[in-house]
């Protein structure tokens, strides 16, 4: 079956990017869109073989949706191109089942090389090894990271609860869970950690 592949990202540049690479390696329908919302709307609507994925999006986290992308779509190759650090992401994207995770600053061959195995189906090699020492916030877990990035944008308990369907006592333990974690000693401190450590949001 020839690739139907949608890329999701919000950066103009990368989307044309990754465009011109995949149609050089043969594939010739590729599609892209900016936001979560847009990309609810195209897989639910078109039958993509392949998803180049960023995180952070305009609207939203797309780790909220990559649990439902996988029910809904489990023959849907996923490739996750994210600045996000991939001694954090990897493994999330890993106990996700996604195939592939590609860090937007590798190099230009890698890129290539990486696109090529993804686009075959084959899984990405890492050549970073995953080391929990390196980064503080390599031990968050899935939902821990997803309301990392509503702390880390100021937004608060009574507002992530709603934006997550849970409850107000469960985001206020996960928020402890998460300083506690990182060894955060204030908002300030997380803010702090989060930059050094390449955490983007």
């Amino acid at each position: 079956m020839e690739p139907y592949i949608l890329i999701a990202d919000d950066h103009s540049i990368v989307k044309m990017g990754l465009t011109a690479i995949l149609n050089k390696m043969g594939a010739k329908q590729v599609d892209s869109v900016s936001s979560i919302e847009e990309l609810k709307d195209a897989i639910a609507n078109k039958a993509y073989t392949h998803l180049v994925l960023d995180i952070i999006m305009p609207d939203g986290n797309s780790l909220e949706l990559i649990e439902e992308i996988n029910t809904t779509h489990p023959k849907l190759s996923i490739l996750v191109h994210s600045m996000q650090p991939v001694e954090v992401y990897g493994k999330i994207a890993s106990k996700f089942n996604i195939h592939s995770y590609l860090h937007k600053g590798a190099s230009e061959s890698e890129i290539h090389y990486q696109l090529e195995l993804f686009v075959k189906n084959q899984p990405l090699q890492l050549k970073k090894k995953l080391d929990d020492t390196i980064n503080p916030f390599s031990t968050l877990a899935v939902r821990e990271l997803e309301i990392l990035h509503y702390l880390l944008n100021g937004h608060r308990t009574k507002e992530i609860a709603a934006s997550l369907g849970l409850k107000m006592n469960t985001v206020s333990t996960i928020k402890s869970n998460i300083f506690e974690k990182v060894k955060a000693e204030s908002f300030t401190h997380l803010l702090q950690l989060a930059h050094v450590h390449q955490i983007s949001y």
